[in-house]
């Protein structure tokens, strides 16, 4: 009962299945190795952009005024506004007050220019 086996061949079958598994291992190991490297790039390349973004994003944050600062200078700016027009309007309040003062003098010594020259003239 010879099947064609002995222990040399079942040596070979058995040596020959490892290489084979061992084959298929390497392989399988490559190509997981592969997918992690192109993984680790989608990865990085991912990172890169969030990063852009949070550099963007911290730009603005430096730069950018807040809110309530904007509207306090806003609010500032209103009350200087309203000073210089209050003043403005004070002044010129001022100087018609001023012109009316002087029509009136010059009203008066007209007037009583006019009476002096009635005066004088009925004199004579």
């Amino acid at each position: 009962m010879n099947d064609g086996w002995t222990i040399a061949t079942l040596k070979e079958h058995v040596t020959q299945m490892f290489a084979s598994q061992k084959s298929a291992t390497d392989l399988a190991l490559a190509a997981a190795d592969r997918a992690v490297t192109k993984a680790e790039m989608a990865a990085e390349k991912r990172f890169e952009s969030v990063n852009e973004f949070r550099s963007t994003l911290a730009d603005q944050q430096r730069t950018l005024i807040p809110r309530a600062e904007a509207e306090l200078q806003f609010r500032i700016q209103d009350q200087r506004i309203k000073q210089l027009e209050d003043a403005n309007i004070k002044r010129g309040g001022e100087s018609s007050g001023f012109h009316s003062g002087w029509i009136a003098v010059i009203g008066v010594l007209g007037l009583i220019g006019t009476v002096l020259g009635i005066v004088s003239f009925f004199k004579h």
